[in-house]
């Protein structure tokens, strides 16, 4: 398969993992009972995890070691969401395992906005890392809490937008 349909397949599956996110709530959670849920969860961490590896496919050449750093941060943080059920880190696990995913997008996104790509998702990751810090800091588990969820997403629907636009050679 051409290297830009890839992308735009990841592109793809990273908008569908942002739409799912944003409409389960209300569309599919109501009608579903445990542990079924979490079946939903997976895919939809397994759908942005597979446009972040288009986001690192897309950008790898023109960044550098801080943005692998924050991508693989990224991806620990990923899993460590997947696995939180299994309290590692005590009842805190899945705010640690938010923040890591988080705290990785971020320093991913300072090394995509040094190379001036994806500067859209690199900002809205930052600003999702800086909304769930002041979340933390008032003890904000809602409204806060919700909008880092947006911007984080937010960035993520940037992604698939600049992937499934991919034409030719990444950078």
């Amino acid at each position: 398969m051409e290297r830009a349909s890839t992308l735009r397949l990841a592109g793809v599956a990273v908008l569908s993992g942002v739409a799912i996110d944003v409409v389960a709530p209300f569309l599919i959670y109501p009608r579903l009972v445990e542990p079924q849920p979490h079946l939903v969860y997976v895919l939809i961490d397994l759908l942005l995890l597979i446009g972040m590896l288009g986001a690192r496919a897309l950008t790898a050449r023109a960044t550098g070691p801080l943005g692998l750093a924050g991508f693989v941060l990224a991806i620990l943080g990923v899993l460590l969401v997947r696995t939180s059920p299994a309290e590692v880190f005590g009842q805190a696990s899945y705010m640690i395992a938010s923040a890591v995913w988080s705290i990785g997008m971020a320093v991913w996104a300072v090394d995509l906005l040094r190379a001036r790509l994806l500067r859209l998702a690199a900002g809205l990751w930052i600003a999702a890392l800086v909304v769930g810090l002041i979340g933390l800091m008032l003890k904000d588990h809602g409204p806060v809490a919700h909008m880092a969820k947006m911007t984080f997403l937010l960035g993520f629907a940037a992604v698939g937008v600049q992937l499934f636009k991919t034409r030719g050679d990444p950078a």
